[in-house]
């Protein structure tokens, strides 16, 4: 058996987001919301993984080059605790496996990097997180505000 991770949501989770339910991006800066940082560095040598659904890449919206923007600048600002990022860039009428709810991402990730799913938690900011913790077998999930002391 493999050994507990944290998985994490992206946007309203580790990076603000802006009134469109987008990740806020000004000036080619993302915002790393409060306690981020502190946490994840607190993580070092534990599984921390992102997943993210970012249909605006295929939608048109996002480009990939900012969404590895986005991923670079929190790997910076957190000492790259981040081990992996998974995103889902389909549309969101897709109907892939990967985007959150679905399970995908995170299976995949767990099986790649050898994770113990009920000894892990997952750490976001709505319903669908919650939903994927439970489908993907997730042993706790946590409300971002309260885990990172926001709330």
């Amino acid at each position: 058996m493999g050994r507990p991770a944290h998985f994490f949501d992206l946007g309203g989770t580790l990076l603000a987001l802006d009134g469109r339910d987008e990740i806020a991006w000004a000036d080619g800066r993302v915002t790393v919301l409060p306690g981020v940082r502190q946490r994840l560095a607190a993580l070092a040598g534990t599984p921390v993984f992102v997943v993210t659904n970012q249909s605006g890449i295929a939608e048109g919206d996002l480009t990939a080059e900012r969404f590895d923007a986005y991923c670079a600048q929190l790997s910076a600002a957190t000492g790259g605790a981040v081990t992996a990022y998974a995103v889902c860039a389909h549309r969101r009428d897709a109907g892939c496996g990967c985007r959150k709810p679905a399970p995908g991402l995170v299976l995949d990730l767990a099986a790649a990097h050898d994770v113990d799913l009920p000894g892990s938690i997952l750490v976001g900011d709505s319903n669908a997180d919650q939903r994927l913790a439970a489908a993907a077998g997730i042993g706790r999930f946590d409300w971002a505000d309260r885990y990172f002391g926001r709330a």
